[in-house]
Formats: structure tokens, C-alpha cells, sequence
């Protein structure tokens, strides 16, 4: 059993060392472990959508796949540092990167739903909403750290859930297999934000959230393969 310290922002803009309680050694290997291997698989899969949307004659496919495939790396990127770092500043750092990362992931996500699927003036309206949300989210994570977090996962919640406003558009721009796969890797995110809010008093909390997230991950990623970027 260890103790961590974290750099937590002051209402002066200093930081101080604060003490949080005791995560135990294996479970930060694991989330570490588990989005490190992923953030590998996602290098790959970036790689591979940035061909078909290179290919593509559909307008902003390569757009959108450097989008999508910048913000999944960035995320299991960012998570993986954060929980494998001991260095209490550098940990702090990937601290703040991860919860940015998450607002990245989500705006990535449905960046190639928007722009290639539904388009218009409705899918540049969405875009707009989601990156403006996702930059005031990075924001409060950046100048404000360590506070807000009830307010941070509410945005997390209705960002992923914003297109619900207009989800007859939606069902109208994708084949059912690709909405039903879009709605299966929200609910898995969805639920899985219950452990990650629980992470602290839950064993192995914050890896099931982990797991949540990879498996979001999977069905948004198969869905961009044989259904978006076709």
C-alpha cells in the first residue's frame, strides 16, 4: 500500500502537495497497463483511418479521421503516463492531461459522425457545440484544477449525449447496425462513469471504469471502420 501525493491548484493560482488516499501498487499498474496496450492499438487504428479517409472522396473524411485518431491516441496516451508515473509534478501533468483528454475523445468521436454522416448546417452546428464545450472543459481543468469534478463528469454526460436532441437525424444518417453500435459504445461510457466516480471507495474502480472506456472505445472504432469511413 502507497500513498499519493498530487499538486492541487490554490484560489491564489499556487500549487500545494495534497495527500489523497491510499491507492494500492497493482491497481495503478493496471490502469496504466491497461490504456498503454490500447494507446498502441489506437496508434494503429489512427494510422489505418487516416488511409481510408485519405482515400475517400467524401469531404473532410481526412479531417475527421485525424481528428478521431489524434483525440483516441491522446486519451490512452495521457491515461497511461498519469497512472505509471511516480514523479509527483509529471504525475500531477498527465493528471490534468487525462481529464482533458476525455473532452477530446468525445468531440473527436463524433466529429466523423458529424461532418461525414449527417453534414449540413446541423452537423456543423453539433461540431461547433462539442469542440466550444470541449475547450471550456480543458480550460476548467487547466486554470482549475482539482475542482468541479461533479461539473466536469456532468459535461462529459451531455456532451456524449448532446445528438440525442436531434436523434431522428441521426438514425436517418447511419444504417441501424452503425447507431445501434454509436448508442452501444455511449451506454458503455455511460455506465462505466458510476465506477469512476466510485474510485476512490471501490476496489479496482477506477481499472472497471478503464475497462468501460476501452470497450466504448471498440464499438465507436468499429463503427468508423465499416460504417463511416467506407
Amino acid at each position: 500500500m502507497q500513498i499519493e501525493y498530487f499538486y492541487a491548484s490554490k484560489n491564489d493560482g499556487r500549487l500545494a502537495l495534497v495527500k489523497l488516499k491510499p491507492l494500492k501498487k497493482t491497481e495503478e499498474i493496471l490502469n496504466s497497463l491497461s490504456h498503454g496496450i490500447t494507446a498502441a492499438a489506437a496508434v494503429g487504428g489512427m494510422i489505418v483511418l487516416i488511409i481510408f479517409g485519405a482515400r475517400s472522396d467524401v469531404k473532410w473524411s481526412l479531417f475527421s479521421a485525424l481528428f478521431y485518431g489524434l483525440s483516441l491516441v491522446l486519451l490512452y496516451l495521457f491515461s497511461s503516463f498519469y497512472h505509471g508515473l511516480r514523479h509527483k509534478k509529471a504525475k500531477y501533468v498527465f493528471k490534468i492531461l487525462d481529464h482533458c483528454g476525455i473532452y477530446l475523445l468525445i468531440a473527436g468521436t463524433y466529429t466523423p459522425v458529424l461532418l461525414i454522416c449527417i453534414g449540413g448546417t446541423t452537423g456543423w452546428i453539433y461540431f461547433a457545440i462539442l469542440w466550444s464545450m470541449a475547450l471550456i472543459g480543458i480550460i476548467l481543468k487547466i486554470f482549475f484544477a482539482g475542482k468541479y469534478k461533479t461539473i466536469s463528469t456532468l459535461m462529459y454526460a451531455v456532451m456524449g449525449w448532446i445528438i440525442i436532441f436531434d436523434i431522428d437525424i441521426v438514425k436517418a444518417s447511419l444504417p441501424a447496425p452503425a447507431f445501434w453500435l454509436l448508442a452501444a459504445g455511449g451506454f458503455a461510457y455511460t455506465f462505466g462513469i458510476i465506477f469512476y466516480m466510485l474510485d476512490k471507495r471501490l476496489k479496482y474502480g477506477h481499472f472497471i471504469w478503464h475497462l468501460f472506456v476501452m470497450m466504448g472505445s471498440i464499438f465507436h472504432f468499429i463503427m468508423m471502420v465499416k460504417y463511416v469511413f467506407i
